[in-house]
């Protein structure tokens, strides 16, 4: 996916058609390797493994969409598109292989183009997978600066699928780290509207009340930290007054 960007699309491991059992499992277990050494930044190794994957198994989509993945992390972004388009070709009706090209399009700033991309996995998406497209096309306008229609498209991800919070509070706390706090603020107040407090979201409201050089705000969030969190690493922040 486009650097910076949040989430990644699992890659299911399904069977491959076209391969005798034998060399479909080595190709399964190559592209796994692979993906897992990816995952930890081991290039070589990545290399290794996804280019056996893929000399096993060409026409598999799976190999083809781990490669652009590769590639990407290389930035060498001619090649990533050239392993995109071959998966394209290979399921272009594939809902992973079209999100993670329309974030791959995004990183490169071609917003229009995108958006283009995960209209169309949440056309054919189902089984939560819509809320994938959504969360997508969410980041990639705030990539855009449109932060209106990132709001939407994200409390549409939230209410579409409750395993979203998480990233989303994630991905508030980075944003605050880089002191983009307009971002981090919008992002906090999409998870309050549909989640729960926790530790961490109460944390982040204490720093931005502390940013404000609003106490009363500071001592709210920091009560209900307490009662609710009082086991908490961000109490044991909030009483040493680390924020």
């Amino acid at each position: 996916m486009g650097k910076g960007f949040p989430l990644w699309l699992a890659l299911l491991l399904l069977a491959g058609c076209h391969l005798s059992p034998q060399r479909n499992e080595l190709a399964n277990t190559r592209l796994q390797l692979g993906l897992d050494y990816l995952a930890r930044d081991n290039l070589p190794a990545a290399q290794r493994n996804l280019q056996q994957a893929v000399a096993l198994s060409p026409t598999d989509y799976r190999t083809q969409l781990a490669m652009a993945r590769y590639f990407q992390r290389l930035e060498d972004q001619s090649a990533a598109r050239q392993h995109y388009q071959k998966a394209l070709l290979l399921a272009g009706q594939n809902r992973d292989v079209i999100n993670n090209y329309g974030a791959f399009l995004c990183g490169l700033g071609q917003y229009d183009a995108a958006q283009q991309q995960f209209s169309k996995a949440a056309k054919i998406a189902e089984n939560g997978a819509l809320a994938d497209a959504q969360e997508n096309a969410g980041y990639c306008y705030l990539f855009a600066g449109e932060q209106h229609k990132a709001r939407i498209a994200l409390a549409e991800a939230t209410q579409n699928a409750n395993d979203k919070g998480a990233a989303l509070l994630a991905e508030a706390e980075r944003r605050f780290g880089k002191h983009e706090h307009e971002v981090s603020r919008l992002l906090l107040d999409i998870y309050q509207h549909s989640f729960a407090a926790s530790a961490e979201s109460l944390w982040l409201e204490i720093r931005f009340a502390a940013l404000a050089q609003h106490p009363e705000g500071i001592k709210q969030a920091g009560e209900q930290l307490a009662r609710n969190f009082p086991q908490s690493i961000q109490h044991q922040h909030y009483l040493a007054n680390e924020y």
